[in-house]
């Protein structure tokens, strides 16, 4: 449509507008004054929106046509992060600006103790992960070139070189751009308004095109939503059935990498936290960003639709609607501006993620080495300013170059949406550092190295090796078996678990990372710098300002730090930079030989940080100080904030002791009171001013033995023997009662090093209730002894708890002796066995009551009803079981008497019984002869069911072909044909009803349970008849149901489509409901109306054959009158399948038909089609069978003449055959036709299946064919199933035998290309 060097020149100025956009910006900012405390909300935002990729302006679009919705969850994710966790967005916004923040890896590294080592993992994962994503920006600019200079010829993958690729241009002026506008400064934490303001542009440009597209093909091409997503409704369901794409199933994963990615992406880190110029700036932004995304993502679904309606032929790559529907509708406008806003998405994220990661590898890698060479053992430094801009620049192109390669290698094979998923994944293994990092102090370097290590390795082996296997650079045998064969191992199906590919992958990496980091975080211990840093990132920020300049000991001055500084800023910025740090500590001058501060040093090194990153800034500082020659406890002193942290642990002690129940008191090695709360204070009535730090302890003990705390006895005995418990370090507890009535346990415990902790528990309330206890088990046990029963209990392992006296006598146990012993330890084996299945069922749960016998110590024979009741707590979980006996010997003896008697009649009994013996013989013999005519009755409904639909089939068929003549011919003619085939059509169904009856009273019709997803029938009902009741003025509900049931889906949608049926029928005006009604193992079906309803006397008679209630509000149209025969059928079915029928009335307001099914497991579901279906469906046309040879078997000359009229119509050159020599001759003469339609019944018992057997052996592989046949058993259907074969039913109808023609011709294609 337009020639590349018109694409060429128009990128060029775009990218000049660019240029001059940020060049402006940049001359802005340097104008102002205090430019970075101004705030830029709506520019910061829109900037933000470099979130939204070609990713998001093609591949979602690419997306929405195979998996429905899912597309969504890219935009879901960032919305839900700002509109829920914005308080966590400003939280590290804060902490980046305090603590001089220069990328995500220089964040990581800040919280977890400034590791170097921690920094270069974030940044070689960060480098990996960002490596496809720009190759997929790479890939979607060089696909919309490619799609605009070809159009309309399709798009095919050709190899190209190096010079005649789009895309590696496309690397080199991005590089250009980036290089000027992203590294014109060393300080990577001062503002590129430029660049924002450029990217803030790019975000409106790529907006505008993409809604001006979709605003055009949905209300230029098609007239509004309605009318487009009714037309496109087909595809789009056949899409969303059929799909098999292993994103489909992943949702929630992806909308998790969405919201994770929005911290985690380091261009998203470097545009919302490094680029944010004020923190207020985020609030603006958490309500236009989401607004943003909606906007973006408002005509997706509209455009994708729109595609699969233009093109349905599959030729056009769906991620190119953007560019492709414009340009069939000759709209070259509107193809530039698309091709313009794809090309500014890809450019703006391209940029922005360069220098991101640029800083990150410049800083964290590249810098730390060269320090570590250069200054090893040299104290004087170089002038280092322009080798880092150096080193960033040759690291962008480095970044592109290395982009460029894995566009040739990973992102030709995979689609936008599968790579950019592949980065966000990578990227989210960030996420526990990070978001851990905020709020768990107890996350260390340690944590952090091992949850991302893990992580990211399994990220590479799930979700990258399977990638770079769809590229061929790795053996497929792997990834489909595993490693060595090893299944387990597979990488999309670790430890055998079968999810869909990005669950999979998400679920394990992001679970194994966060697992490690918490777990090894726990195990490993925290060095102070973590604990400082932690603080520092978690507490409140705002308030974290030290207090007083501190000076130390050392030979640094402020000079030398700011000389220091100058190598790496330059000389006007650290003296800017050092003015400005004074004037906010209220010292308005300074001078250069002042000693340096240790709040003056960490300003250097905040300040270095903004440069080098927070590790790389450490080094330098540390290397500056020692080359000064300070002393260790300087150096102490400056890396660590030892006083502070000593300060902190003590005041966190006091106050967890504090908030201890207990009294607590410490005393250390020298015998003197360190530590108390104010519990112990509360326990004792000490003197005022006598407990102190430093308290001698004895003094303690001896005032409290003075007062009789200790009770009787000599005082300093007592003193003595509690200093003796201390020096000899042993743990020791004792219960104290006091002479106020209070209980104190007193606990003393041994420290470490030496010293004693003593914990004094009041457990007065306790004791009260112990005694209480006792003294209601001594009433329960005087209570249970005297009672006339057998009583007992036991716990959930069968041991004695309880037993009353009556027990003990009965059983003849002590009860003493027996309590705590297991039941079947007490005892025989054969009283243990008689029980055991009753102690099963009652810690099941369920009461227990059964019959025993046993023995006395008289040798007496007693009877018991024995009871077991189960015994639960408030969670309803069993701690026991209750046994109680009573003694029913008398009952019993009575009922043996009554036994003996009715022995007595036995024998008069007997002689009825041999007249009833004989009387069922005659039933048998009777029922013999009814199950023989059930069986001939089968067989003949079998043969009526082929040969009465023979004819009807063969005369509709001559009626569609002589319809399909005349139609344009002669409209009277046309008008007289569909009358006669409406006839036939009546006849057919009448006769095809009758037949259904016949074989449901002879149980010939039998049902194929299944297990399958209701919505399936429920949903092509509800479509078809919402057309129907809308041109009746009908309104039609259908309610959605995710429920899976178990039953014979045909059967079941015949009941349905019956009650749907009347419904529509019987209802003038108001509406129908399609419903479901969830119940205990079941689920009821409704179908309710408004019509006239149906009276009480009426009901039962609504199920009989041809049984019709005319009404006056009926339809009365003729094409309407039903037979009188579908409540009937439906009523048969329901008793076949089990499933009960139900009718509810009331006359003048409407009537519910329902029927209850039951419900299925979802993990005996079928598998779903394949994706090649789906293509083959896609791939449909018009007349896909003009042209084709068509071969017809059957033994019926009427039939072979009907087809061959109805073929010939479609522009199919048709063969005839009768026989098996008759086809075998027609092929020798016409040539291999592309189908066979063979009828199931032949002549001389010849099958339609041998036919084809006779016939592929003429070949090297089969013939595609469709078998015919009105015997509708189960067993012919199994039979045609099990050879391979699609089977159709007669009578023929030309829609479906179309359909499946076209199917067959395109399944078999697939299958043998």
């Amino acid at each position: 449509m337009f020639q590349g060097w018109v694409l060429v020149a128009i990128s060029l100025v775009y990218i000049a507008v660019l240029f001059s956009i940020a060049w402006w910006g940049d001359n802005r900012a340097k104008k102002q004054v205090s430019s970075h405390q101004k705030k830029h909300p709506y520019i910061y935002s829109l900037a933000l929106a470099v979130y939204c990729t070609s990713w998001s302006f093609y591949g979602t679009v690419g997306q929405a046509t195979h998996s429905s919705w899912i597309y969504l969850s890219i935009f879901l994710g960032p919305i839900i992060m700002y509109l829920v966790f914005s308080g966590l967005i400003r939280k590290i916004i804060r902490v980046s600006k305090k603590q001089n923040i220069t990328s995500i890896a220089d964040f990581i590294a800040s919280r977890y103790g400034k590791t170097q080592g921690l920094a270069v993992l974030v940044t070689l994962i960060a480098l990996v992960g960002t490596l496809p994503y720009i190759a997929l920006q790479l890939k979607a600019v060089a696909m919309s070139y490619n799609v605009i200079t070809t159009y309309p010829d399709p798009m095919v993958q050709k190899s190209v070189s190096l010079f005649t690729d789009t895309a590696f241009y496309v690397a080199i002026m991005m590089a250009i751009f980036a290089i000027f506008f992203g590294t014109r400064h060393i300080d990577a934490t001062e503002h590129h308004q430029g660049l924002v303001l450029a990217i803030a542009f790019e975000s409106i440009v790529k907006l505008i095109a993409f809604m001006t597209v979709g605003a055009y093909i949905t209300y230029g091409m098609f007239n509004g939503f309605n009318d487009l997503l009714t037309h496109a409704r087909y595809y789009l369901e056949i899409e969303k059935e059929l799909s098999t794409d292993p994103i489909n199933n992943g949702f929630i994963a992806q909308t998790i990498l969405a919201m994770l990615a929005i911290l985690c992406l380091p261009r998203q880190f470097h545009m919302a936290v490094v680029e944010n110029t004020h923190v207020d700036d985020s609030r603006t932004a958490r309500w236009v960003f989401p607004s943003y995304l909606f906007a973006i993502s408002f005509f997706v679904l509209p455009i994708a639709a729109a595609g699969l309606l233009i093109f349905p032929d599959g030729t056009v790559e769906p991620d190119t609607f953007v560019l492709t529907l414009p340009m069939a509708a000759q709209e070259s406008v509107l193809t530039l501006l698309a091709f313009l806003g794809g090309f500014s998405a890809a450019t703006s994220m391209v940029i922005l993620a360069t220098i991101a990661i640029s800083i990150m590898v410049s800083n964290d890698i590249v810098i730390p080495l060269l320090l570590k060479f250069r200054w090893s053992g040299n104290t004087s430094h170089h002038d280092f300013g322009q080798m880092v801009l150096h080193i960033r620049r040759i690291t962008i192109i480095c970044i592109l170059a290395l982009a460029y390669l894995s566009y040739q290698v990973l992102a030709e094979f995979n689609s936008l949406a599968a790579t950019g998923l592949l980065s966000f994944a990578a990227v989210a293994q960030f996420g526990p550092a990070l978001i851990g990092g905020m709020y768990w102090k107890r996350g260390n370097r340690y944590g952090a190295l091992a949850g991302m290590s893990v992580g990211f390795i399994i990220w590479a082996y799930s979700l990258l090796l399977p990638s770079i296997g769809n590229a061929g650079w790795v053996d497929p045998y792997i990834v489909a078996e595993g490693p060595f064969n090893i299944y387990w191992l597979k990488p999309d199906a670790l430890f055998g678990v079968q999810l869909d590919y990005l669950t999979h992958g998400v679920l394990f990496s992001l679970g194994f990372n966060l697992f490690f980091y918490v777990a090894v975080s726990n195990l490993t211990k925290q060095r102070v710098i973590d604990r400082i840093q932690a603080s520092a990132f978690i507490d409140s920020i705002d308030t974290r300002n030290t207090k007083t300049a501190r000076p130390w000991l050392g030979s640094t001055s402020v000079g030398d730090l700011m000389a220091l500084c100058e190598r790496f800023l330059g000389p006007e910025s650290v003296d800017k930079a050092f003015a400005d740090y004074f004037s906010r500590q209220n010292q308005t001058s300074f001078k250069p030989d002042d000693r340096a501060s240790i709040e003056v040093i960490q300003f250097t090194e905040r300040l270095l940080a903004g440069v080098l990153g927070a590790s790389s800034a450490r080094i330098v500082t540390n290397s500056a100080l020692q080359g000064k020659e300070i002393q260790i406890s300087d150096v102490i002193s400056i890396v660590d904030e030892a006083s502070q942290v000593l300060e902190f642990n003590r005041a966190l002690l006091q106050a967890t002791i504090e908030n201890i129940s207990q009294g607590i008191s410490v005393v250390d090695h020298n015998l003197r009171l360190v530590v108390w709360n104010q519990h112990y204070l509360d326990l004792f009535n000490f003197p005022d001013n006598m407990i102190r730090v430093g308290e001698p302890i004895e003094n303690i003990f001896r005032f409290n033995a003075q007062t009789g705390e200790y009770g009787l006895g000599n005082p300093e005995e007592q003193v003595q023997q509690l200093l003796d418990n201390i020096r000899q370090g042993e743990p020791h507890r004792y219960i104290r009662y006091r002479r106020d009535g209070t209980v104190l346990d007193v606990q003393g415990n041994p420290m470490p090093g030496g010293g004693f902790v003593y914990t004094y528990q009041d457990i007065t309330q306790q004791k009260q209730t112990e005694e209480a206890l006792i003294q209601s088990e001594n009433n329960i046990r005087i209570y249970t002894d005297n009672v006339p029963a057998l009583i007992a209990y036991f716990d959930i392992e069968l041991r004695y708890l309880f037993t009353n006296k009556a027990y003990e006598e009965a059983m003849h146990v002590d009860r003493n002796a027996i309590i705590g012993q297991p039941m079947y330890k007490v005892l025989t084996l054969s009283q243990y066995e008689a029980r055991k299945p009753y102690i099963d069922i009652v810690l099941q749960g369920q009461r227990a009551v059964f019959e025993l016998e046993h023995s006395t110590n008289q040798k007496q024979v007693r009877y018991g009803l024995v009871t077991y009741t189960p015994h639960r707590n408030d969670k309803n979980e069993i701690l026991g079981f209750f046994a109680l006996y009573q003694d029913i010997t008398e009952r019993r003896k009575a009922e043996i008497a009554l036994k003996e008697t009715n022995e007595t009649l036995e024998e008069r009994v007997k002689d009825r019984t041999q007249e009833l013996s004989d009387l069922n013989q005659d039933l048998m013999q009777a029922k013999q002869v009814a199950e023989l005519a059930n069986a001939s009755k089968t067989r003949f409904l079998a043969a009526a069911s082929h040969d009465l639909l023979q004819p009807l089939n063969a005369a509709r068929l001559f009626t569609s072909a002589l319809a399909h003549q005349v139609k344009n011919d002669n409209a009277d003619q046309y008008r007289m044909i569909k009358n006669i085939d409406g006839s036939l059509k009546a006849a057919e169904e009448l006769l095809s009803t009758l037949l259904d009856i016949s074989k449901l009273d002879a149980g010939a019709l039998l049902p194929n349970i299944s297990t399958f997803r209701l919505d399936t029938i429920l949903k092509p009902l509800a479509a078809e008849f919402g057309v129907m009741a809308s041109n009746r003025g009908l309104h039609f509900d259908s309610v959605k149901t995710a429920s899976v049931v178990k039953s014979d889906a045909q059967m079941l949608r015949r009941i349905i489509q019956n009650f749907l049926s009347n419904a529509a029928r019987y209802t003038q005006h108001g509406k129908i409901l399609l419903g479901c009604r969830r119940m205990k193992n079941a689920i009821r079906i409704e179908v309710w109306d408004t019509g006239p309803g149906i009276p009480a006397e009426k009901l039962s008679e609504i199920f009989q054959e041809f049984k019709r209630l005319d009404h006056p509000e009926r339809h009365n149209k003729e094409s309407e009158k039903g037979l009188g025969l579908g409540l009937s059928i439906a009523d048969r079915m329901g008793r076949v399948l089990n499933h009960p029928i139900k009718v509810r009335s009331w006359p003048g307001q409407g009537t519910v038909f329902s029927v209850e099914v039951a419900l299925g497991d979802s993990a005996d579901l079928k598998p779903e089609i394949t994706q090649d279906s789906v293509q083959g469906l896609a791939s449909q046309r018009n007349n896909p069978l003009a042209g084709l040879h068509v071969l017809c078997i059957d033994n019926e000359p009427l039939i072979l003449e009907g087809m061959e009229a109805m073929l010939s119509n479609w522009q199919c050159r048709v063969s005839k055959a009768t026989t098996i020599g008759g086809a075998k001759s027609v092929i020798r003469n016409s040539g291999r036709p592309d189908i066979v339609l063979a009828d199931y019944h032949l002549d001389n018992d010849v099958t339609g299946m041998m036919a084809l057997s006779a016939l592929n052996e003429l070949f090297d592989e089969p013939l595609p064919a469709i078998l015919i046949t009105a015997d509708r058993t189960e067993e012919v259907a199994e039979s045609i199933k099990s050879e391979g074969y699609t089977l159709l039913h007669k009578p023929l109808k030309p829609a479906p035998l179309r359909a499946m023609a076209t199917r067959v011709l395109k399944s078999h294609k697939v299958k043998h290309s």
